[in-house]
């Protein structure tokens, strides 16, 4: 395996010429290599592989697709630049979150596939590793940035200015201290640092005394030691010294394995220097105790193999803070419960309006509601993030063929029959559950007839008819409709005097009176106007309402079980008002709480919503059908989000305590050229009934990005835990309350106890900050 590893990476690096075709139909000739270090894809329009190249694409923000599965592709398939036969040599290199791609065409299928191959390893690699593999690279990766005399150490004056990129502040007394000590005379090059010192200094720098304190909690020497305080850089360095004068072949494990912090300033007992490491009764007892798992000697003795990376931990079957650091960043001891994102673990056999269910608003758009482009990669991007319910404005094309258009924008129009093409390359790639098409139609009865053979030329038999739907009395389960299609669109004509159309997101050209009956046909969910609950009770299981979001949450207020009771049999989708042309989103979490279906939301907007759907929908393995709890879907439920002294809460409920502590590692810069270390805070807030609604957040650490320490115990209370959200978000208070990271979860998938939270950017992509927390939950009816 790790031969042909080898001979892919010697391929990649060695690089090859491809054909790079646009999408306006031209192409040019260019030089992809991958560099010597294994972190970027270059491109050089030039053959000579000398030259400094153009461009540049950090792998770890790449994805790979072989064969025709971008926009660009499809477009110059219709205009005939390239040919289906050619389907084996051709793939892309997509960037930029996926809104840009590098479209290539081999010379031969062998290297198209060596290409494809070695760049989905070295992808993988670059997001797969453990969390503290991932740490070393990215060091090594800023200390060859700093050294810019290519000499390979560091000079005083490059660690200052490297230490501002990590987002960390030292005085002048402090930094001259720490990098006196961090030396360790192992170079024995005084004042400067080679890469493997400076992720040594890195590692004492970014020492975690709470992890410590643990150790000493379980190894019983915690009356020894206070160390869950906030220790300066000056009383590590006090400690450090008597440890580097008695060798000068200490190494960082052993270092880190010998301190501890009291609260205060002043020497640390001699006492508290022992017992740092915990025996493999004391780690059973730990994740006992903590972690909430019952594990036999046997797996506890696998789990310090596997963790702790020094050999005397391993032959004594001990583990010391790096094993413990090393444990709780590994991918089980996350706050997300593993069998809640890693597997679908709900009932999947009710009836389809008993689920949440990952809806996109205006799919096609890329940016705002007003400029840009509809691009069929947007359908693309949704899929990947478990969307389940995609939008499709329909237009007249003027060459006959029906179009994809916002209309009365400046926004460039897309075919209708290209984008469909991308979807059902990728409908079922991130869930086996049903797709609903959501038709909003402009077109005429003539292109209405082709819209029709499109969607049925790329779907065929998968789509779920009218006349299936018909057949039945309610909506099937998602198990029964895996892996089909559900057209959503209106089959009333317009002039029908008893419909009114003034609530509608879906209206129709003053032209259009009637839809034709092949697109009538494949319509299985009939979009009918919402004129009241006691019409409603008249529908049909398969008509399905569209509300704008001023409707919904007018009747959230106002008639809450209602909406609850109708959303029990019929679907429900809600939309943003018309005037959220920046794209923001409508408010998420009140409208879920009335078992609202489809709240649709522009997935291109990295907002508060979108950051809750993405923590709603990450459960249940991120198949977008999240199951309503039982208080949404039974029949004879008294339930309201709204009030804290329901009957149902009288009854049966008695809140929980919840109680949190949160540290943080790594956080990022508010942008690229800010030079200033952030003075972060973080904010819990919990998003749910109206009686669970609370946030609080911690005191601002002044210029330390790199490890703030505020082990500020937050206490809240939840009632119905079950419709309960938990975001967290690190804020700089030096400028605006910038925000730094977040991450939402259901409180019902977090773990209990120690755990670490890889914090998300604004677009719910994973950044190398970290949170960590220690959650504990009590059942206050039990306690009390």
């Amino acid at each position: 395996m790790d031969n042909i590893k080898n001979i892919l990476l010697n391929k990649l690096q060695e690089g090859a010429l491809f054909v790079k075709l646009n999408d306006d139909g031209s192409l040019n000739e260019g030089f992809f290599y991958i560099c010597p270090k294994l972190k970027s894809l270059c491109y050089n329009p030039s053959k000579n592989f000398s030259q400094n190249s153009t461009n540049e694409y950090l792998l770890k923000d790449c994805e790979v697709r072989a064969g025709f599965k971008t926009d660009t592709w499809l477009k110059v398939l219709r205009l005939g630049k390239v040919r289906e036969q050619q389907g084996d040599l051709v793939f892309s290199i997509l960037h930029s979150r996926g809104r840009k791609s590098l479209d290539l065409l081999a010379n031969d299928i062998e290297t198209r596939d060596i290409w494809v191959q070695g760049l989905e390893m070295l992808i993988h690699d670059s997001i797969g590793k453990p969390y503290t593999k991932i740490t070393d690279r990215w060091l090594e990766g800023l200390f060859n940035e700093a050294d810019r005399d290519r000499n390979g150490l560091l000079c005083k004056d490059e660690v200052h200015q490297l230490l501002e990129k990590l987002n960390v502040r030292l005085t002048t007394d402090e930094f001259e201290q720490y990098f006196e000590q961090t030396d360790l005379r192992l170079a024995k090059l005084r004042g400067r640092l080679r890469v493997e010192d400076f992720i040594t200094f890195y590692k004492i720098l970014t020492y975690r005394p709470e992890l410590m304190h643990i150790i000493h909690i379980y190894s019983g020497s915690c009356e020894l030691c206070t160390c869950n305080g906030n220790p300066t850089i000056s009383i590590i360095c006090s400690v450090l010294s008597p440890l580097i004068e008695q060798s000068s072949a200490v190494t960082p494990a052993m270092i880190l394995s010998k301190l501890s912090f009291p609260t205060h300033s002043g020497t640390i007992p001699i006492s508290s220097m022992t017992n740092n490491y915990m025996t493999i009764e004391e780690v059973k007892e730990f994740m006992l105790n903590e972690q909430k798992q019952a594990l036999s000697l046997a797996e506890i003795a696998e789990l310090i193999k596997k963790f702790d990376p020094s050999t005397e931990g391993k032959e004594c079957i001990e583990m010391g803070v790096d094993g413990l650091r090393e444990m709780l960043l590994s991918d089980e001891n996350q706050l997300m419960k593993p069998e809640h994102r890693n597997k679908v673990y709900q009932d999947m056999t009710q009836p389809l309006t008993h689920y949440w269910i990952n809806t996109s608003h205006n799919t096609y758009l890329c940016a705002s509601q007003m400029v840009g482009k509809c691009t069929g990669e947007s359908y693309v991007q949704a899929l990947q993030r478990g969307c389940r319910s995609v939008e499709l404005d329909l237009h007249d094309g003027a060459d006959g063929r029906p179009v994809v258009r916002h209309a009365y924008t400046f926004i460039k129009d897309a075919y209708l029959g290209e984008i469909l093409t991308q979807i059902k390359q990728f409908a079922f790639y991130a869930s086996p559950y049903p797709l609903f098409l959501n038709l909003e139609n402009h077109c005429s009865n003539k292109q209405q007839y082709l819209v029709a053979k499109l969607l049925l030329d790329e779907f065929g038999s998968s789509i779920y008819t009218a006349e299936e739907a018909n057949a039945c009395t309610s909506w099937p389960s998602p198990e029964q409709l895996k892996e089909r299609i559900i057209i959503r669109g209106r089959v009333t004509p317009k002039n029908d005097s008893s419909i009114d159309n003034s609530n509608e997101d879906e209206c129709f050209d003053p032209d259009v009176s009637v839809i034709c009956k092949d697109l009538a046909a494949l319509i299985a969910c009939h979009n009918a106007t919402f004129k009241g609950f006691t019409v409603a009770k008249k529908y049909k299981h398969s008509q399905s309402s569209s509300l704008s979001e001023n409707k919904a949450l007018t009747l959230v207020d106002q008639r809450t079980l209602d909406l609850i009771l109708n959303n029990q049999r019929l679907i429900i989708r809600v939309y943003p008002s018309a005037y959220r042309q920046d794209s923001s989103n409508v408010e998420t979490v009140s409208l879920w709480n009335a078992g609202v279906q489809m709240v649709a939301l522009n997935f291109q907007t990295g907002d508060v919503s979108m950051s809750l759907n993405h923590g709603r929908f990450t459960d249940n393995n991120q198949c977008g059908y999240i199951l309503k709890p039982a208080i949404l879907r039974e029949s004879n439920t008294t339930f309201n989000p709204n009030s804290c002294f329901t009957a149902y809460l009288l009854a049966q409920r008695r809140p929980l305590k919840f109680e949190l502590c949160v540290n943080a590692q790594h956080l990022p810069k508010r942008n690229q050229h800010d030079t200033s270390p952030v003075s972060p805070f973080v904010k819990v807030k919990i998003y749910g009934v109206r009686c669970d609604q609370n946030e609080q957040k911690t005191s601002a650490v002044l210029t330390n990005g790199l490890n703030p320490i505020w082990n500020h115990l937050m206490q809240f209370s939840i009632c119905i835990p079950e419709l309960c959200l938990i975001r967290f978000s690190v804020k700089d208070s030096d400028k605006s309350n910038t925000d730094l990271g977040q991450y939402s979860i259901p409180f019902l998938s977090m773990q209990s106890g120690y755990r670490h939270i890889r914090l998300l950017d604004r677009h719910n992509s994973p950044t190398t900050a970290t949170l960590f927390v220690h959650a504990k939950v009590i059942n206050m009816e039990a306690t009390g």
